[in-house]
C-alpha cells in the first residue's frame, strides 16, 4: 500500500523553515533604522521571503518524489518547486533594485497563492487517503493569507512586515502540526495493517 510518510516528513521541514524565517522577520528588524533607503524591516521581509522561497522549492522538488507516483499532485509540487526558485529569485532582484513596496507586497501574495494552489491539490488526495479534512488546513492558511498580504497592500512598512510574520509563522505552524498528525495517522495504520497480518498468520497455522 502507497502512503505518504515520504511527503509528511519533508512537509514537516518545510513547516519548520517557515516559521525559522517568520521568526526572522520578526527579530531582525530595528523598526528605525534604515537601509539603502528602504524601511529596514521590508529589507528583512524581502530577505527572509527571498531565502525562504529558494530553500521551500527544494524541500518541495524533494516532496514531490515522496507523492505516489499515480497522484497528480507531483506534479504540482514540481511546478510550485520551479516556481518558487523563480520567486526567490526575482525577491533577490527588488532588494538589490531597491524597487516599490507594492511590488514586494504582489510577489509575496502570488506565491501564498501558488502554496495554497499545491496544498490544495495534494490535500484532494491526502484527504481521501487519511479520511480527514484537516488536510486541507495549510491549503486554507495560504490562501486567506494571500488575500490578506492583498488588502494590506497600502499598509506602512512596519505593518506589512507584521502580515509577513503572521503568514509565514501561521503557515508554518500548521503545516508542522498537519504533518506530526497524519505521520501519526500513518503510523497506526501501519501498526493496525502489521497486527491484521501477524493475526491471520496464526490463524493459518
Amino acid at each position: 500500500m502507497e502512503t505518504y510518510t515520504k511527503y509528511w516528513v519533508t512537509s514537516l521541514v518545510r513547516g519548520f523553515v517557515a516559521i525559522l524565517a517568520g521568526l526572522a522577520v520578526l527579530v531582525l528588524p530595528s523598526m528605525i533604522t534604515l537601509v539603502f533607503l528602504v524601511p529596514f524591516p521590508v529589507l528583512i521581509s524581502m530577505l527572509c521571503l527571498a531565502v525562504y522561497g529558494v530553500m521551500d522549492s527544494v524541500i518541495v522538488l524533494v516532496a514531490s518524489f515522496t507523492v505516489p507516483h499515480d497522484q497528480a499532485g507531483r506534479w504540482t509540487l514540481k511546478v510550485q518547486g520551479i516556481g518558487g526558485a523563480i520567486f526567490g529569485v526575482l525577491l533577490f532582484f527588488l532588494v538589490y533594485d531597491q524597487a516599490q513596496l507594492v511590488w514586494f507586497v504582489y510577489l509575496a501574495a502570488l506565491q501564498a497563492l501558488g502554496v495554497a494552489i499545491t496544498e490544495f491539490t495534494v490535500a484532494r488526495h491526502t484527504s481521501i487517503h487519511h479520511g480527514s479534512r484537516w488536510c486541507y488546513a495549510s491549503a486554507a492558511v495560504a490562501i486567506l493569507s494571500a488575500i490578506a498580504l492583498l488588502l494590506g497592500r497600502d499598509l506602512e512598512a512596519q505593518k506589512i512586515a507584521w502580515l509577513i510574520f503572521g503568514y509565514l509563522g501561521v503557515f508554518g505552524f500548521t503545516l508542522s502540526v498537519l504533518s506530526a498528525r497524519m505521520l501519526f495517522a500513518e503510523r497506526e495504520t501501519k501498526d493496525t495493517v502489521t497486527s491484521v497480518r501477524d493475526a491471520d498468520r496464526v490463524g493459518a497455522r
